[in-house]
């Protein structure tokens, strides 16, 4: 055991105060995997800048850092710790069917090749739907009324090669699969376009024009079409496949009990890059959720096997823990950046979810740093002691065992 380096690393945490992002990004970065991001969509210098600065109305890093030197000064056996990571996330979605159908009441029934799992899907693929269709009508009549869509029970029966719903990007693929199919749609109601006195009156006008005669004679333009969405976007030499990485960037703060090993998130802010959010209330929980499972695989699961024959050994939760309400930070901000379109992306959004489970990072690190303070200051006294007493006599032992041990189990921490 080096005290020495323990001390040196502790103090080098503790005394930055300016996390520096050493990237060069003028012409462009190119990642260990050879994946090239363009300056225009290499976003993290200004999440990194705006999250240490106190964007989103949180506090800064340096207000943050002279809080924790503070209570760390006055506090023998409490000690905290901060640190910033950076987050970036490959993405790109898989090709999609999707199926609309628009009866002669004004309903409209999607079918997509995704799967709801609490992520958004459905509401986000309305929204889509809504859009699409609202094209239809005059400008100043958009949008039509979310509720006259619903959605179908996803079957192969109906879109077969639905793909997989991962990597949280089934959504905008979905979206782009319903957009794809409703345009089309439009395309053959537009002949027969009406105007009324609102987005519902000038819909159900022009499907009058078009269903003359519900149940007898048949319709004047076929109101079902597929949508196919093969991973790409744009036209001609502009078509290019939709692929990006999101960024993001987490301030975590947190607080050690030297003596029980008991840890508190005080404190946690995240800058997320969303693109244009599809819908900024529901990528604002997905990144919270994703925060806090992170939480639980940096701080508390642990999966444990027998060596000899693979059993499982953490089955339950009296052995493995997953994350609970007094994980969450006390403090928790989210936000989104700014004027951030994604010109790679579907209606120029981005992933939330998955990536943001990266942030949590931030915490193990500020956990680190604290126990690292910690480890500083018993090493101090174990030096003291070694100096100060005999190693002769049974109460300097005692005593130098003891602040051993404590340094000893820091330094795992």
């Amino acid at each position: 055991l080096c005290l020495g380096s323990v001390a040196a690393l502790s103090q080098h945490v503790q005394q930055q105060q300016q996390p520096q992002l050493q990237l060069q990004h003028q012409g462009g970065v190119r990642t260990v995997l050879g994946r090239y991001i363009s300056p225009e969509t290499y976003t993290l210098p200004r999440v990194w800048g705006e999250l240490l600065q106190g964007g989103g109305g949180t506090a800064s890093y340096a207000e943050m850092l002279a809080g924790v030197q503070a209570h760390n000064a006055q506090h023998a056996w409490s000690k905290r710790g901060i640190a910033v990571t950076p987050v970036r996330f490959d993405c790109s979605p898989a090709a999609v069917p999707a199926a609309v159908s628009v009866y002669a009441d004004g309903s409209v029934l999607v079918t997509h090749g995704g799967i709801e799992m609490g992520q958004g899907l459905s509401t986000k693929v309305k929204q889509a739907a809504v859009a699409a269709l609202s094209q239809l009508l005059p400008e100043e009549h958009r949008p039509l009324p979310l509720s006259l869509v619903r959605l179908a029970a996803s079957s192969s029966e109906v879109v077969p090669g639905g793909g997989p719903s991962w990597s949280s990007t089934a959504s905008e693929g979905n979206c782009q699969a319903v957009m794809i199919a409703a345009a089309k749609v439009v395309a053959r109601m537009a002949p027969y376009a009406q105007v009324g006195k609102d987005g519902l009156a000038t819909w159900q006008a022009t499907l009058a024009a078009i269903c003359s005669d519900v149940g007898f004679a048949p319709n004047a333009a076929m109101l079902s079409a597929y949508g196919w969405f093969d991973g790409c976007i744009g036209s001609g030499s502009a078509r290019q496949p939709v692929q990006y990485s999101t960024f993001g960037a987490a301030l975590s703060e947190v607080e050690l009990d030297v003596l029980t090993g008991e840890r508190r998130v005080l404190r946690s802010s995240i800058m997320y890059d969303c693109g244009y959010s599809l819908n900024p209330g529901i990528d604002l929980g997905q990144v919270e959720g994703a925060f806090v499972m992170g939480l639980g695989v940096m701080l508390s699961e642990d999966v444990q096997v027998q060596p000899a024959t693979g059993k499982l050994l953490s089955g339950t939760t009296w052995q493995y823990k997953i994350p609970h309400y007094d994980l969450i930070p006390h403090n928790f901000n989210v936000s989104f950046l700014k004027d951030a379109p994604n010109p790679r992306g579907i209606l120029s959004s981005k992933a939330s979810g998955e990536p943001a489970l990266l942030a949590s990072a931030s915490a193990l690190m500020a956990l680190q740093a604290a126990a690292g303070a910690a480890a500083c200051e018993v090493a101090g006294l174990l030096e003291l002691a070694l100096q100060e007493h005999s190693c002769s006599s049974t109460r300097a032992l005692v005593q130098v065992a003891v602040l051993a041990v404590v340094v000893a189990w820091l330094a795992r921490v």
